[in-house]
């Protein structure tokens, strides 16, 4: 990890869907985040809790993964953080103030750019619009959003340049590069991004995450989609890599929404070094649970904007 610039939280996901009315129902109904209005375009906005948005919907041929974004520590860091892509050639560009007010994000500047192993937009910012009003759905205590993870072709080759050129530390490694799970320094959940194999296939979406309070939630969210015929991806279990309890369920385009419940905590300093985990079928959980065998596997990436 070279980078000088600091990352303060997990920010929020944009993904592409095919049917917007049908994923917004589910996203009201079973996963109880709280719709937050539309965009210029069409796009809806939903979030967890006083912040803006943690996610945001576009209505697509194709579903699947449009951007991960980050709230970092300071205006500066973004700063920071725009020289040293420039400085490595990536290219990054910066929002224009229109567009940054859509998002919440007005205020200060925005950027996004385009890591070059798999084409995944990333979006860095410092502060979002916080909203006092209270949300309209209420029931699940969530922590907010947690990560997103993606299906890249070289997870080592994308793992390697998250850590030496992005500020990202692995926590821990599935097999031989089976999988990575990172995270963006100095946040502290043992992991805020994932890296997960294509087996030769194009790069692809696998799965977003929200942190809840108490496995009350993760109860009731489990019965919940399984009451409504909802698909249950994998869980309820416990991930022998984060501690965390877990349940994974499909959206009407078959992606993957997890919510997540007690994860690893790092310190600033002095944290551990990073594991080489069993990726054997008998070991992905400790409970258990196995993965339906369409886990992770609906949704592309979207590698190219528009000008490119």
């Amino acid at each position: 990890m070279t980078v000088d610039f600091r990352y303060g939280k997990p920010g929020y996901t944009v993904l592409n869907v095919t049917d917007l009315d049908r994923t917004s129902e589910f996203l009201t109904n079973i996963f109880w985040i709280s719709p937050a209005g539309e965009g210029p375009g069409g796009e809806r906005f939903f979030r967890s809790g006083p912040q803006h948005h943690d996610v945001v919907l576009h209505q697509n041929d194709q579903p699947g993964f449009v951007r991960h974004a980050w709230e970092m520590e300071s205006e500066e860091d973004v700063q920071k953080a725009y020289r040293h892509y420039e400085s490595i050639g990536l290219k990054p560009k910066w929002l224009s103030k229109e567009e940054s007010q859509v998002l919440g994000l007005g205020l200060n500047p925005v950027f996004r750019v385009r890591e070059p192993t798999a084409g995944i937009y990333f979006e860095y910012y410092s502060d979002m619009l916080k909203i006092s009003s209270p949300l309209p759905i209420r029931g699940t205590e969530f922590e907010g959003f947690l990560h997103s993870a993606v299906n890249v072709p070289d997870v080592k080759a994308s793992t390697e340049f998250a850590v030496e050129n992005m500020g990202f530390v692995v926590s821990d490694i599935l097999g031989d590069y089976i999988g990575t799970l990172v995270r963006a320094y100095p946040i502290p959940h043992h992991h805020t991004f994932a890296f997960l194999p294509t087996f030769g296939g194009p790069p692809g979406f696998n799965h977003v995450a929200w942190k809840v309070k108490t496995i009350d939630d993760i109860g009731r969210f489990y019965n919940r989609a399984k009451n409504s015929g909802i698909t249950v991806g994998f869980g309820i279990g416990r991930h022998p890599t984060s501690g965390s309890v877990h349940t994974y369920i499909h959206d009407p385009d078959g992606m993957s929404w997890e919510y997540s419940q007690g994860m690893e905590q790092f310190p600033e300093q002095n944290y551990r070094r990073a594991r080489y985990m069993s990726p054997a079928p008998e070991d992905y959980d400790l409970w258990g649970a196995r993965p339906h065998e369409a886990f992770g596997k609906s949704g592309n990436i979207v590698t190219a904007g528009p000008d490119e």
